[in-house]
């Protein structure tokens, strides 16, 4: 369904991690300098809540990926050129299954992805997803 999806970061006690999206077929959603999105109440709660869920399956996925590496994961492990092949599967899945949670959200790719920009340069908007994210983890 997506062509593209990099895990550019994570924020481990956060859980705020970025990804970047493309639709298959098309040019990347976003290019440096494109015009930005205005971010609502609801529009940070969600890439919250997304960004909540594919954390979750990230690290499910690390812990995978640790016990076939013997402990010894890289930060960039899905970028590394010889890793085993059921680490590359890890990586695959994991890029398949947070390409749908973005893809069910509420938010475009090109949202999610404004938002992470955003959030990487704006203070108070990583102070206000890193409140929704802990209010969404005392939830869970």
């Amino acid at each position: 369904m997506f062509s593209k999806l990099t895990l550019l970061g994570c924020f481990a006690f956060t859980c705020v991690f970025a990804l970047e999206v493309s639709v298959q077929g098309r040019s990347p959603i976003l290019q440096v300098g494109a015009l930005t999105y205005a971010q609502t109440p609801e529009q940070i709660s969600e890439y919250a809540r997304v960004a909540y869920q594919i954390e979750q399956i990230r690290r499910r996925n690390y812990a995978q990926a640790k016990r076939i590496l013997g402990g010894n994961v890289p930060e960039d492990v899905c970028t590394q050129p010889n890793i085993p092949n059921a680490v590359k599967g890890i990586c695959d899945d994991f890029s398949q299954q947070a390409a749908k949670i973005i893809e069910r959200s509420a938010l475009t790719p090109a949202q999610f992805n404004d938002i992470t920009r955003r959030r990487d340069r704006d203070p108070n908007l990583q102070r206000q997803i890193q409140q929704e994210i802990m209010r969404l983890q005392k939830a869970n």
